[in-house]
Order: C-alpha cells, then sequence, then structure tokens
C-alpha cells in the first residue's frame, strides 16, 4: 500500500505531498490544476521513461519519492533482499525517482541505487495505473493470460507459474541433449584413438626404468666372446694352479709358522685370510658374468628396445611418461564412455520433463476453458452498468505449441457495440473505456493481492447514472479485495463515493503558477462538490446536492 507520495518541482508542482490511507480515494480539482501530474508522479515511480520537459521550469530537477508498506509475505521482498535494499523481516520502503533538467534519471531504493529494470519490477507489483497507457499493459499476452489464470483460482494461477518453470526446465534438457548429441561424433573419434592408445600401451607392458636395463644386456650379448674369453682368464689368474689363491694362501701358511717368533705376525696372517676369503668371493662373481653367446636372446632384447623407443616416441621421454599417459588416457576414456550414458540419462530427463510440462499444461487448459466464458460473461454484465451498453467482452483461446504459456494463446477482445464483430480491445476501446474494462476485470477476479490500484480516465464519456455506477464499483473493488484505490476524476458521483478525497488547486505564487494538493474534511469536501456539481462551491442548494450525494454513496457502501 501506498502510504505517502511526495512530488517536488513536477511540471506545475512545486512540493506537494500526500499521506494516503487503505480504501478508495478521490483526487478532483479544476482542469490543468495538476491532477494527471500525480499519475505521472506515481508512473514515474513504475519506472516509465524519464521526460525532462516536465521538470519545473528552473528547477535542477524533478523528484518523487512514495513510501510503501508491504505484507509479510509480498512477492518482492526476497528481489529487495537479494538486491541489498531491504533487510530482512522490514516491511517498508522508500522508492525515489529523479529526473534532471538535461533528462537524466535516477533511481533508488530505501537511498540505495537501483536500475530502472529493478524500480520497475518492484513498484510493478505495488501499484497498477489504469488510465491513458492502459493499452500497453493489457495489450501484453501475459498479462491476459495472468487475468484468466488469476479468476480460475490461485490454485491454477500456481498451476500456471509450474507450467511457466517446467517449460523452461524442458527447454534446458533439450539444450543439454543437444550438446551432449553435438558432440558426440568427435566423442566416438577419441574414444577409438583412445582406445588404441590404451591397447598398444597395455600390450607392451613396459616397465620404468626396462630400457636401461635391456641396453646393459645388449651389450652383454654383443660382447659375449670377449667377456667369455676375459671372465675365464681373470678368474683362472685368481683361483686356478698358481693363482693368486694359492700363493695367498702359502704366504699366509708361512708367517702363521713364525708367529711365535714375532707376536706381531699374528694379525697380518689374519688380514691375509681375509683376503683370501675376498678374493675367492671375488672370483666365484666373475664365474658368474660369464655370458655365453645367445643370438636368439640379442635380437629380442633389441626387438624390445624398439617397441620401447616406439612408445616413447608417441607417448612420453621415458617408460614412466608412457605409464603416466596410460593412466591418463584411462580416465578420460572412462569419461567419455560416461557421457554416453549421460545422452541416455538426458534423453529420459527430456521426456520425463515434457510430460511433466504437458501434464501441467494441459491441466491448466481444462482451467482456463472453464473459467473463460464465465470471466467474458460478467465482464459484459458489468460493463452495463460501467458506460458501456451493448458492449460484450470475450476471452478467446487458441490451441499452439507448448509454450512457457501453456497450450494455448489468451486473447480478450471487445464488441463495443451490439453486431460488431469482437477485435482485440486495446484496439478497440479508448482510455477510459480501458480503464473501466480493467475495473471490471479487477471487479469480476476479485482479487485478494492487495495493491495501489490508480485509475485515470475512467469516468471519461460517462455521467448521471453511469457516473454513480463507476464510483459505486471502484469503492467495491476497494472493500472486497482489500487494494487501495485511488481514482482522478471530474464527476461528483465519483468522487462521493470514495472513502477519502482530495483537492488539486492551482495557486499563483512569485508570480507563477503552482499545485497544492490538500486532503479534504467532511465540510470542505461538501464545498468541492459542490463545485463540481455546479461550479458553485457556496450555493446552498448546490451543497444540498452534494450533502445528498455523500448520504447515498453511505448507504450503498
Amino acid at each position: 500500500m501506498l502510504s505517502e507520495l511526495v512530488v517536488e518541482n513536477l511540471g506545475v508542482i512545486d512540493r506537494a505531498e500526500i499521506t494516503l490511507g487503505p480504501g478508495s480515494s478521490a483526487l478532483t480539482g479544476e482542469t490543468g490544476a495538476g491532477k494527471t501530474l500525480l499519475v505521472a508522479a506515481l508512473e514515474l515511480l513504475s519506472g516509465a521513461r524519464a521526460d525532462r520537459a516536465k521538470v519545473r521550469h528552473g528547477a535542477t530537477e524533478a523528484r518523487v519519492d512514495g513510501r510503501f508498506a508491504l505484507s509479510p509475505t509480498h512477492e518482492v521482498i526476497a528481489s529487495l533482499v537479494e538486491a541489498g535494499v531491504l533487510d530482512q523481516g522490514d516491511e517498508e520502503i522508500v522508492v525515489t525517482r529523479t529526473v534532471t533538467a538535461d533528462g537524466r534519471s535516477k533511481a533508488r531504493i530505501n537511498g540505495r541505487p537501483v536500475t530502472v529494470g529493478l524500480l520497475t519490477e518492484v513498484v510493478g507489483t505495488l501499484v497498477e495505473i489504469a488510465g491513458q497507457h492502459e493499452h500497453l499493459r493489457l495489450g501484453a499476452a501475459h498479462v491476459q493470460r495472468d487475468l484468466v489464470d488469476s479468476f480460475a483460482g490461485p490454485d491454477i494461477a500456481a498451476v500456471a507459474a509450474d507450467v511457466a518453470t517446467a517449460v523452461r526446465e524442458l527447454a534446458a534438457a533439450k539444450r543439454r541433449l543437444e550438446e551432449l548429441e553435438s558432440g558426440s561424433r568427435q566423442r566416438a573419434r577419441d574414444i577409438d584413438v583412445l582406445r588404441f592408445e590404451i591397447d598398444e600401451i597395455e600390450a607392451a607392458a613396459p616397465r620404468e626404468t626396462e630400457s636401461e636395463e635391456l641396453a646393459l644386456q645388449t651389450r652383454r650379448l654383443e660382447n659375449a666372446e670377449t667377456l667369455a674369453q676375459g671372465v675365464a682368464a681373470a678368474r683362472t689368474a685368481l683361483k686356478g694352479e698358481g693363482g693368486a689363491l694359492e700363493a695367498l694362501a702359502a704366504a699366509a701358511q708361512e708367517l702363521d709358522s713364525l708367529a711365535g717368533a714375532d707376536e706381531e705376525l699374528g694379525p697380518l696372517v689374519d688380514r691375509l685370510r681375509s683376503s683370501i676369503i675376498e678374493i675367492g668371493d671375488v672370483a666365484d662373481e666373475i664365474a658368474r658374468r660369464d655370458v655365453a653367446p645367445d643370438p636368439g636372446a640379442l635380437e629380442d632384447a633389441r626387438s624390445r628396445l624398439q617397441t620401447l623407443a616406439r612408445l616413447r616416441k608417441k607417448y612420453g621421454a621415458t617408460e614412466a611418461e608412457v605409464l603416466a599417459h596410460l593412466e591418463r588416457a584411462r580416465s578420460t576414456f572412462g569419461a567419455l564412455e560416461a557421457q554416453d550414458d549421460s545422452v541416455e540419462a538426458t534423453q529420459s530427463q527430456v521426456i520425463a520433463a515434457e510430460e511433466k510440462a504437458r501434464d501441467l499444461a494441459t491441466k491448466l487448459s481444462k482451467a482456463r476453458r472453464r473459467a473463460a466464458p464465465e470471466l467474458a460473461a460478467g465482464v459484459s454484465r458489468l460493463l452495463d452498468e460501467l458506460a458501456l451498453p451493448g458492449a460484450v467482452f470475450e476471452v478467446e483461446l487458441a490451441p499452439v505449441e507448448l509454450f512457457e504459456g501453456g497450450l494455448e494463446t489468451v486473447a480478450l477482445t471487445v464488441a463495443a457495440n451490439p453486431g460488431e464483430t469482437p477485435r482485440p480491445l486495446t484496439k478497440v476501446a479508448s482510455g477510459g473505456e480501458l480503464s473501466r474494462i480493467c475495473l471490471a476485470l479487477r471487479l469480476v477476479g476479485r482479487s485478494q493481492d492487495a495493491t495501489t490500484m490508480v485509475f485515470d480516465e475512467v469516468d471519461a464519456g460517462v455521467g448521471g447514472r453511469a457516473a454513480r455506477s463507476v464510483g459505486q464499483r471502484l469503492a467495491e473493488l476497494a472493500r472486497e479485495t482489500g487494494a487501495q484505490v485511488l481514482v482522478v476524476t471530474h464527476l461528483p458521483q465519483v468522487a462521493a463515493a470514495a472513502d477519502t478525497q482530495y483537492v488539486v488547486a492551482k495557486v499563483e505564487k512569485g508570480g507563477r503558477a503552482e499545485a497544492r494538493v490538500e486532503r479534504l474534511d467532511a465540510s470542505a469536501r461538501v464545498e468541492e462538490l459542490s463545485r463540481m456539481l455546479a461550479g458553485m462551491p457556496d450555493s446552498e442548494r448546490a451543497q444540498e446536492h452534494a450533502r445528498e450525494l455523500l448520504q447515498v454513496a453511505d448507504r450503498e457502501s
């Protein structure tokens, strides 16, 4: 609900401050006094295009501030908290819009700068303006769908939201499937390459440092004869007849026989005996290094080295790097094969998502087909008493392919006169007629979304009994829906039906015209209604008629 509106330097308004309450309020005043500027101020708060021509002459900027009270569960609270302009638990916001003399615009919520987009999103849920620009709103396909769905009931409105969500989920699943399928050929090629690499490396089964071991083995086999001769000669020199071992053993025996004469020879004997053992081990080791010529083994070793060389050329500089490449290839291969499973899973997701979306959309379609004729009949009945006699309102449903709005388009049409073919209402109705159609839609729909609804030109072209009916219906709209209704009117019958009345008066100050807004008490309201009735606020007869209008409106409320 809009609790306070402050307007500065907008057109003829120097400064106007209005405190508003619940229920219905009428805004009256002479033509040209500035009533529509207050509507323009609310349009600026709702994100309308900034027009520097509306900045008061001589001022640097025009400014509009609106204070709104929010219900704790209002849908816009989450967006405000996410944007950092509202603390959780707060239920009031101050929206500000400024327009400079050179046309630049700024928007703030609770003193923090916000984009005009966020401003439009927020205030669009708080204020609904029906007037000369109503065709822009009512002409939107989603608005017409929402009107029918809201009329069908809160459960169906929730189903409509679920349909939009389900269709978006279906579209996302289809995009994922397309992405997976578009890469399937390349993935198949990659799988073939990886499978070949894995098979090649696994078949070779390399070991770390295997090349170094094979290189040593190859050199030994290539020099087998030379090694055999040298090994035999060395072993003979150490362990053969007259070799080193016999000489050492003879020396040790000779010294041992002299140890009784020289005790210091004993340790030397021990050292010689240790040498004999060590040299014997060396001789045996030399014998084990004997290599017999083996052309077959040499060829095998050379072939193995070539195999390892091919692997290193393709997959890494060493066997360790080749084995690391094998592990990476196995991992990638597994991931690519899993993507095949992802394609199948995503195909299943697409099927499930489409079934869900179609089931919900079918349920929505049935509800719309039930609600559409009831809504059309209800609005048509009201239009007759809202100065549109003989007008026929229809809701047309046309089947289409599944989209976020369901399985059909929704079009609101009207035939202004009997016998005419219904046409889109935005192409047939004038601004005042659109305002009254909007009023009828709201009354028939009985939406409980408490908001601020502003009606401008709703009384255009009406008078007498029809004017009384318009006023009564506006007051009824506020009572029945809990909405805050503000109507800009020239008609006393409409103004008298409102709970509260404000007057906009143009005065001269410092040689310049200036608009002022005043809330009327009971006596001042009678005078303003007398002015509206007869142009004579001091006329006793006009005042009697004004009091009668107020009494009638009070009885009918």
